[in-house]
């Protein structure tokens, strides 16, 4: 059926004549299980997000084509709201775009929606705020359904402590004690709009809502916060940890299998049919 419905639209680009005087830009909301990717910028050698999607275009068009995305992701990182941008000159409408690439790529990757944006929209400079998500296992028993979805800690967190905690990581600060080494921004200051930590299906999300986020920033957060978590240090600490400005203060780096780059906001969403971040459901 794939095939089939593939062969029909690209017999349908091939009839259309290409009036258009330049090129149209298109956004693409996409999501992938990152398990097997090694990231989503393009890397000579290795599979990415960015290379799948540029070669599922050029089968479909025969253009090549750069995907620009609204930022990189780490190998094992999951996403279900990723923003990409490309501009092609094919009369193909959006949702037979949105098909037609889809057709192309294999089960770990998949765009959900398509859409006609302004030619000035670029999905990562346009970008005015960025939703992750963290998805952490509790208990003795490994997440055996959800391995290489979800991080795993088998002892007991302190939901209070670390909800107390997350407060002192919301607002204006420079949070170089939670930014990874050999980061390439000109500056360590981010705004942390909110933080929430909720419990799900025997397990903890930990929501983080920012106008922007350095080198494995979140992940960082949450490492830190689970030693609050785990009563190792008060919730207090978090404050102390973010005025050092020295990472080797603060938590480990927790494991990429739980974060998911949920959705990326801007001025006008591209995806208005889509429901709001918070109301989607996860895993």
């Amino acid at each position: 059926m794939a095939k089939f419905l593939l062969t029909l639209i690209k017999g349908v680009v091939h009839s259309m004549p290409k009036t258009a005087d330049a090129p149209q830009r298109i956004a693409l909301c996409v999501q992938y299980d990152g398990s097997r990717f090694h990231g989503f910028q393009r890397q000579p050698g290795f599979r990415t997000v960015q290379e799948e999607l540029e070669l599922a275009w050029a089968a479909v068009s025969g253009e090549t084509v750069v995907m620009h995305g609204s930022g990189r992701t780490d190998s094992g990182v999951h996403a279900w709201g990723q923003v990409v941008h490309f501009s092609t000159w094919s009369p193909m409408q959006a949702q037979q775009i949105q098909r037609a690439i889809s057709a192309y790529l294999e089960p770990d990757l998949g765009v959900r929606h398509a859409a006609f944006v302004p030619p000035e929209f670029h999905a990562r400079h346009s970008a005015r705020g960025k939703h992750y998500v963290y998805l952490c296992a509790l208990g003795s028993t490994r997440p055996v359904l959800h391995w290489g979805k979800v991080a795993w800690c088998r002892r007991p967190l302190n939901l209070q402590a670390m909800r107390e905690a997350s407060r002192y990581l919301i607002g204006t600060h420079d949070f170089s004690a939670m930014a990874a080494a050999g980061r390439t921004s000109k500056t360590s200051i981010r705004s942390l709009h909110s933080v929430h930590i909720l419990r799900w299906r025997g397990g903890l999300a930990f929501h983080f809502a920012g106008g922007g986020f350095l080198y494995r920033q979140v992940r960082n957060m949450v490492g830190t916060l689970w030693e609050v978590g785990a009563e190792k240090r008060t919730p207090v600490w978090v404050k102390h940890v973010l005025a050092s400005q020295d990472r080797r203060k603060a938590g480990v780096t927790a494991p990429p299998e739980g974060l998911y780059l949920w959705r990326v906001h801007y001025p006008q969403d591209p995806f208005p049919c889509f429901p709001p971040a918070h109301r989607a459901p996860i895993l």
